[in-house]
This record gives C-alpha cells, sequence and structure tokens, in this order.
C-alpha cells in the first residue's frame, strides 16, 4: 500500500512538472510578452496579493507595460500604462473582445445574452447598438433630462433630511446614491416607479453581484474544476439572477398586455422595453430567426438596471 501511494505521487508530480513544461514550451511558441517566471500548477498567484493593482504594479516597473502573468492555469497579458491600455482597448479591441470570461457569468445563463462578456457576432453588435440608441444616445439623453433632474432632486432631499435627522451624524451617501441610479435605470427602461421595497431589493442585488463578480474564485483560475464551483459564487448570483428576473418577467408581461389591451405595438415615446418588444414582434411576423427572445430581453433589462455598480 505504502508502495502504491508513493508510485502515485511521484506520477502526479511527473504529470504536473510535464504539463508545466509543455505551457512553457507554448508560451515561448506563442511569443508573448515578458513576465514572472511562473511556479508549477499555481503559476503567479503567489505574486499577486491582495491589492492586485499594486502587485501588477510592482511587476510593471520590472517587466514593462505589458506582461504575461500566469494565474493558475489562465495565462493573461497585463496592460499597465496608459498609452498601452489605449493601444489594447483600441487599436486592437476587435482580436481581444473575444477573451475569456468569468465562470459567475454563466449563473443562469446570463453569459449567453450578456453584452459585458458576449463574443464580437451578431447578437452582441445588436446589443451595442440598442443600448447606444435607446440608452445612451444623445436625443434619449436629452429626452431623459427632466427624469433626471427629478431624480437627483430627491437624492440631494434624502441626504439633506437625514443629515437633519441624525443631528450631524454620518449619512450614507452611497446607498442613497445606488438607489437614485436604480430607480434612474429603471424608469428610463420600463417607464414605472419603484416602490421602497422593491427599490431595496434592486440595490441589495447590485452590491451582493458586484461583490461576486469581484471575489477571485478558483473556477476562473483553474476551468478544469469550474463544473464543481467550488466557492458557490455561480449558484448564489444564479439565485440573485432569478429574483432579478422575476421582477423583470412582470414588467414585460404587464407591457405585454397592455399592448394586447390597445391593439398595437409602442407609441412614439417608447422606452427600451417597447422597443424590443416591437423588434420580437417585426421577427416573427418576418419570419426571421428569433434573436429577440425572452431571455435576451431579461439579460439586456438586468445589465441596465446594474450598470451604476459595475
Amino acid at each position: 500500500m505504502a508502495s502504491f501511494l508513493l508510485v502515485s505521487i511521484m506520477l502526479s508530480l511527473l504529470l504536473v512538472l510535464f504539463s508545466h513544461l509543455l505551457q512553457r514550451i507554448a508560451a515561448a511558441r506563442r511569443r508573448l510578452p515578458p513576465g514572472p517566471c511562473p511556479l508549477p500548477l499555481i503559476g503567479n498567484l503567489l505574486d499577486i496579493g491582495d491589492l492586485p493593482h499594486r502587485s501588477f504594479a510592482r511587476l510593471a516597473e520590472r517587466y514593462g507595460p505589458l506582461m504575461t502573468v500566469r494565474l493558475g492555469a489562465a495565462t493573461c497579458v497585463v496592460a499597465s500604462s496608459p498609452a498601452t491600455a489605449r493601444a489594447v482597448l483600441q487599436t486592437h479591441n476587435a482580436s481581444l473582445a473575444g477573451r475569456g470570461r468569468q465562470d459567475a457569468w454563466h449563473a443562469g445563463g446570463h453569459a449567453e445574452n450578456s453584452v459585458f462578456v458576449l463574443p464580437p457576432g451578431r447578437k452582441w453588435r445588436l446589443l451595442r447598438k440598442l443600448g447606444a440608441a435607446h440608452l445612451f444616445s444623445r436625443r434619449k439623453l436629452a429626452e431623459l433630462a427632466p427624469l433626471r433632474d427629478e431624480i437627483v432632486g430627491g437624492l440631494l432631499r434624502r441626504v439633506a433630511e437625514r443629515a437633519d435627522h441624525r443631528g450631524g451624524a454620518p449619512v450614507n451617501v452611497g446607498r442613497l446614491a445606488l438607489a437614485a441610479n436604480v430607480e434612474l435605470l429603471w424608469r428610463s427602461v420600463f417607464s414605472t416607479r419603484l416602490d421602497a421595497a422593491t427599490l431595496d431589493v434592486l440595490c441589495d442585488v447590485a452590491r451582493e453581484a458586484a461583490v461576486l463578480l469581484g471575489t477571485p474564485n478558483v473556477s476562473d483560475f483553474f476551468p478544469a474544476v469550474a463544473a464543481l464551483d467550488l466557492q458557490g459564487l455561480r449558484r448564489r448570483l444564479a439565485e440573485l439572477m432569478k429574483n432579478t428576473y422575476r421582477l423583470v418577467d412582470a414588467q414585460i408581461d404587464h407591457r405585454m398586455g397592455c399592448r394586447e389591451l390597445r391593439g398595437g405595438r409602442g407609441g412614439e415615446a417608447m422606452d427600451l422595453l417597447d422597443v424590443l418588444l416591437d423588434m420580437s414582434e417585426q421577427e416573427r411576423e418576418d419570419g426571421d430567426d428569433e434573436v429577440i427572445n425572452r431571455d435576451l430581453m431579461r439579460a439586456l433589462l438586468t445589465v441596465s438596471k446594474r450598470t451604476p455598480e459595475l
């Protein structure tokens, strides 16, 4: 038994060393930028402390503004200077846009319909166009100016009221600002007001989702064990998405019922939900492949509300 255990350990070590050697050979052939020498299996994880931005800045002083680090089994190229980041994000954006996504994004199938992580393609271009035209265009921003003034005025009033009520004690301005952003985006997308309970739920979801997506995940460093979801991040995020989708579904169903009653599509002053429903109906009439389905609507409308936290 002892001999079998010793042989198993030796074989495992040889396998790890052989895999490490193959990775080094592959990295040399790919002509990657310089970087710290990775250790077998864990790569450069020990070089990255509790403050990754400081660790990367320290490494960049030695290896340059563009360097390669291996985090577990994931090979990453880090741009550390403004000029290098500009070259990566602008000049070479098309070739780098299909980079790997965080495992937690797969919660509830969200990654398949999220503009943040989809590779360039028909659906990705459509989602970007929808966001640019119906949320962030100059015309849409001008239309929403009165709503923004109302929300900001309410935020200032609530901060002043709480400051007076607390008698000079600190006020959690961040929580109030997040609530104002969520309310603004909800009313921009759905043209309906939020009750206090639902607003609190959405704020809690946005904050917890940001924490989960920012938590280092073993599944990202070692994709071979991603299916196990060892830290439970994907399961926890899936529960948050489920709760949010329930609220979004209620709005979609209500709007579809209203449209059926008036026997037509959205009017001239349409919000994003009306635009999506119009496009979905047009696809069915034309017999095209359905792209604007319920799953895509959920993902786009959910991301729209979480934008301030992301």
